[in-house]
């Protein structure tokens, strides 16, 4: 097991079963822009987020972590 900010992460299945990858953004003038994160609906689940009835995220780097937030957590 792996310690993680608050949870235990179970490293016993295989590294690979987890990866994704996900190419790099660049453009001729800027070079390298960024790269697009996907998570499925459970992933999104296990951050708090209600796929259902949630329409946009906000997305941040704190501290070198990325982190999620509902956009409109009022409505």
């Amino acid at each position: 097991m792996t310690r993680h900010i608050d949870q235990e992460i179970d490293d016993s299945k295989s590294v690979f079963e987890q990866l994704r990858k996900a190419k790099i953004n660049r453009t001729d003038k800027d070079g390298a822009i960024g790269v697009p994160v996907f998570l499925t609906a459970e992933e999104l689940e296990q951050q708090g987020i209600d796929p259902e009835e949630t329409d946009e995220v906000v997305i941040r780097v704190e501290r070198g972590f990325l982190l999620l937030d509902d956009a409109n957590p009022d409505e």
